[in-house]
């Protein structure tokens, strides 16, 4: 989490928010989480683009380094501050709202009921459904479980624990079907998706409408061998505004039923003009984790040789040829895709961090800088260094909670360097002070990525954000400015 972007550790949890306490600390860590290293978050990496960009230098006059784990020895302690006020604080400041899945459930025009087997080597197995985190799924209903004995349990409890060889049923809609796909352990129960060819990794969901003129109308799956025909297995069937219940082999296709399909990746390929189905769409982020243990370390060994690359190599491989060196070790060993790489690749982000440079630019060719440096200099001198750096980060925090945060270093950057420049303020305490203030958006739900993505399922009100994080911000920029001036006098 440290050594890259934060944003894919939050999205796993999410299907574990069973209350409104136990989705905002984790964000809240994980975005901390992102400040102990430069790869942890953008921001950290558009305030050094800026400042090598700018020839900022340090206070003997050599280009500024801003090194992987320099941030280090003020974003750990700062992490550590902010575990302890998670752990303190999140029971008696966050109230327990939980979701209504079942309502979510019911108003949604589209949705399924899916099957899927609980296997032997599921880290859910002898847990609870809550504690699984399946009791608050967003847009997702735990309805049915079905023991391996054949004991079938109507109404499940969220104490109801469970069991290797289970079989969960759940109702609800496709986009949250995507997320029990990230679950190691939980498989389709239908029995025909261990049948086909492609590696679980490899497969996608896909939904299909059955077209009117389709071979398959009036036939059940059995009869028409849909599984061999198209090398996809069904997974469920909506109908008119209902999920069908029916067992899949024995239900009778109409024109018009939605397919949800497990299939491999060429299936849009073949089977996206094929006349049997009026539509087909691809279901975006269902790619199943890869599970075999080779790649898994092969991939862990090429990120930890990019980041010691990156480390000691020095001006022979910075950052970028180290990431593009370990980006190319992933596409040759298969640890990755090519579409895969393509999809990872955040064109909003780098747009930002591009036009970054000419908002920066224009501000300071317009004396806009110096007239805001000025005026945060009035405010602040008087308290010395660390006021000075407390006004850096109150105006990079105040603008993270209004804007993005890339854009608030934007703004931020030519400000703090005029400072820089006419105050003697010391570089790297002026550059991490943006860093750490950038990351430290708390108190709005716009104010980073992982605040909207878990906004929704935590059942939150703009006041939950307002009343946990707002404090925090204020701890963490106490804590931010006297390590800063601490370590960087």
């Amino acid at each position: 989490m440290c050594a890259v972007s934060l944003t894919p550790f939050v999205l796993p949890s999410l299907p574990h928010c069973a209350a409104l306490g136990a989705c905002l600390p984790p964000v809240l860590f994980a975005a901390r989480a992102g400040t102990v290293t430069l790869l942890g978050t953008s921001t950290s990496l558009v305030v050094k683009a800026l400042a090598e960009a700018d020839n900022l230098e340090d206070e003997s006059g050599n280009p500024v380094n801003l090194t992987i784990f320099g941030i280090a020895k003020v974003g750990l302690p700062s992490l550590v501050v902010g575990i302890v006020y998670m752990l303190i604080f999140s029971r008696c400041l966050l109230r327990d709202r939980g979701t209504s899945s079942t309502t979510t459930v019911t108003k949604n025009p589209r949705e399924y009921t899916v099957a899927l087997l609980v296997e032997a080597r599921s880290p859910i197995v002898n847990e609870s459904v809550t504690d699984a985190g399946l009791r608050q799924l967003q847009g997702l209903f735990l309805i049915e479980i079905t023991r391996a004995t054949g004991e079938v349990l109507p109404a499940v409890s969220p104490e109801t624990l469970i069991e290797a060889g289970d079989t969960l049923l759940f109702a609800g809609i496709v986009e949250t079907v995507t997320e029990l796909y990230h679950i190691n352990g939980l498989v389709p129960a239908t029995g025909q998706s261990s049948k086909l060819a492609a590696e679980r990794h490899k497969r996608r969901l896909v939904e299909v409408v059955i077209s009117p003129t389709s071979l398959l109308v009036g036939r059940s799956v059995k009869e028409s061998k849909f599984r061999s025909r198209f090398q996809a297995a069904i997974i469920a069937v909506h109908r008119r505004g209902t999920h069908v219940r029916q067992k899949i082999a024995d239900i009778l296709l109409a024109a018009g039923d939605t397919l949800l399909l497990e299939t491999s990746t060429e299936f849009m390929e073949r089977h996206g003009r094929n006349s049997n189905f009026a539509l087909v769409s691809e279901v975006s982020g269902s790619q199943p984790p890869r599970e075999d243990r080779l790649h898994m370390a092969l991939s862990a060994f090429i990120a930890t040789a990019m980041v010691l690359l990156a480390t000691v190599g020095g001006p022979v491989y910075p950052l970028l040829t180290s990431a593009s060196l370990a980006a190319a070790a992933m596409l040759i060993t298969s640890c990755l895709t090519l579409r895969n790489a393509g999809d990872s690749v955040s064109i909003p982000v780098i747009l930002t961090v591009a036009t970054s440079f000419g908002v920066s630019k224009g501000l300071e060719v317009s004396g806009g800088a110096a007239e805001l440096a000025d005026f945060i200099v009035r405010i602040f001198r008087g308290l010395g260094t660390r006021g000075l750096l407390f006004g850096i980060y109150l105006s990079t925090a105040i603008l993270s909670s209004l804007i993005t945060n890339n854009a608030a270093v934007a703004l931020v950057f030519p400000i703090a360097k005029t400072i820089i420049q006419s105050e003697g303020l010391n570089t790297l305490a002026a550059l991490y002070t943006i860093m750490l203030a950038a990351s430290a958006s708390f108190s709005t739900p716009i104010g980073y990525t992982t605040n909207l993505l878990v906004d929704g399922p935590g059942g939150y009100h703009f006041v939950d954000w307002l009343i946990f994080g707002f404090p925090l911000q204020i701890v963490l920029a106490f804590v931010a400015v006297f390590l800063c001036s601490f370590f960087y006098q």
